[in-house]
């Protein structure tokens, strides 16, 4: 019997010599080649959207948040992830903002008591979530003790229908999917929309060459 995929599978291939490569793959390589997005559009979305009491779901290795418009004293930082390695090297990048860290399964309700946050970004975490969209949109009731009634969410995605493909695009994420970094052979811009309306009064998508940058805000009562 094949064995279910986790979160936990796609999280256990970020280790620290991972980490130290991911920037120059991730955005010097597969996303203005591969992706064909460039990533100054994620960090336009970052500039649009980002508050100065933010948290980010999934953080990577704070690569935008290490280049956003605020001065350390400026900003609140709130870090949540699953892999302990990921929240490290993150907040060793952000220390001069000196951000709150937080290690938890976004698939599950957060156990957060403390003051909420006015912006909350998602930035590639929804594409290494197994499931379909309907299972992934999950991670939006989990982070509800980290909004208040104002608050912004925005996002990323890689999307394997509702795009034009190439051979590379295939054969790269035919790789991430075998190696259980990639999940969400189902997922398109629709479903992503879709799942945000049932949640969100305002819903914003947009498709750029494989991605999806979405943005959401007044979130509805359930």
């Amino acid at each position: 019997m094949k064995k279910a995929r986790t979160t936990q599978d796609g999280a256990r291939i970020y280790t620290r010599w991972i980490l130290a490569c991911y920037d120059l793959l991730i955005y010097r390589v597969l996303s203005p080649h591969v992706w064909r997005c460039d990533p100054q559009h994620f960090l336009d979305l970052y500039n649009r959207h980002m508050s100065d009491n933010h948290a980010d779901v999934g953080v990577g290795t704070g690569y935008f948040l290490n280049q956003c418009l605020y001065e350390p004293g400026e900003v609140r930082i709130g870090l949540f992830d699953l892999q302990p390695n990921c929240l490290a090297f993150t907040a060793q990048r952000l220390a001069r903002f000196q951000p709150e860290t937080f290690e938890c399964n976004a698939l599950e309700s957060i156990p957060f008591a403390g003051r909420g946050f006015d912006s909350i970004a998602l930035g590639g975490i929804l594409h290494c979530i197994p499931g379909n969209f309907a299972q992934k949109a999950r991670l939006f009731d989990a982070i509800k003790p980290l909004m208040k009634p104002a608050s912004q969410l925005f996002g990323y995605t890689i999307l394997n229908r509702g795009i034009s493909k190439t051979l590379l695009s295939r054969f790269v994420y035919f790789l991430l999917y075998q190696l259980k970094v990639i999940n969400g052979a189902e997922d398109s811009a629709s479903q992503l929309h879709a799942e945000l309306t049932k949640r969100f009064k305002r819903v914003n998508t947009h498709i750029i060459g494989h991605i999806a940058l979405f943005n959401a805000s007044e979130p509805l009562s359930r």
